[in-house]
């Protein structure tokens, strides 16, 4: 699956690049932190495809200044508003992030850890997916930054193994060298996989557009 990341100014905007997505992407996620304003209603409630409500922060590659409890308080009204999945993040504290996964909506819970430093060795990449998966999250999102080729298959295998103990998960790396592992997250059975609508529209480094990911998809699967 292929999910598109909307960056927009305001819900206008926001409204406009979904409606361009969702005739490209399975699914789209709207950056709520690099927007000056935003009407939730009205962006879940003109979404034709599955809407990931994602509220990043600055230490884990968001945009926005937003506190703790202003991005808790807007992921539960997304919750609320009948968002598909929301995007809370490990580091949150605990109470805040315990708010949303507990919150009872029908929304599904994306726990994520963004490590924009590098790529952690093995046996710590996989203390940090059984972390993630112990606070109940529906989907684990996993993401690091490649410096050389062979962290993407450090990052990769942490696939086969949250699909053995039944867990949903996102895995691959940033940066350019991280490209491999946005294709290969899907083929290996990752839940999706992140594209940008234009090349200059990227949401994180090393973000091909969706064209490119579907291109290359399409040559890969047998």
């Amino acid at each position: 699956m292929i999910c598109v990341s909307i960056m927009a100014r305001d819900t206008a905007e926001a409204l406009e690049k979904m409606a361009r997505a969702e005739t490209l992407a399975d699914a789209v996620e709207v950056r709520l932190d690099g927007m000056a304003s935003f009407d939730l209603n009205a962006l879940i409630s003109g979404a034709t495809r599955p809407l990931i409500v994602t509220h990043r922060s600055r230490r884990e590659g968001g945009k926005g200044t937003a506190t703790h409890e202003i991005r808790t308080r807007h992921l539960l009204k997304a919750m609320e508003a009948g968002a598909r999945f929301v995007d809370v993040e490990l580091s949150m504290p605990l109470g805040h992030r315990q708010q949303i996964l507990r919150n009872g909506s029908k929304a599904k819970v994306i726990v994520s850890a963004h490590i924009r430093n590098g790529t952690p060795s093995f046996p710590e990449l996989e203390a940090l997916l059984r972390k993630a998966a112990a606070t109940g999250a529906d989907v684990v999102k996993i993401v690091t930054m490649a410096r050389r080729m062979e962290d993407n298959l450090e990052v990769l295998r942490l696939i086969p193994l949250a699909r053995a103990m039944g867990q949903e998960i996102i895995a691959f790396c940033m940066g350019p060298l991280g490209k491999l592992s946005r294709i290969a997250c899907t083929l290996l059975g990752g839940f999706l996989t992140f594209a940008s609508l234009e090349e200059n529209e990227a949401a994180a480094p090393g973000q091909m557009t969706c064209d490119q990911t579907k291109t290359i998809l399409e040559l890969l699967r047998p």
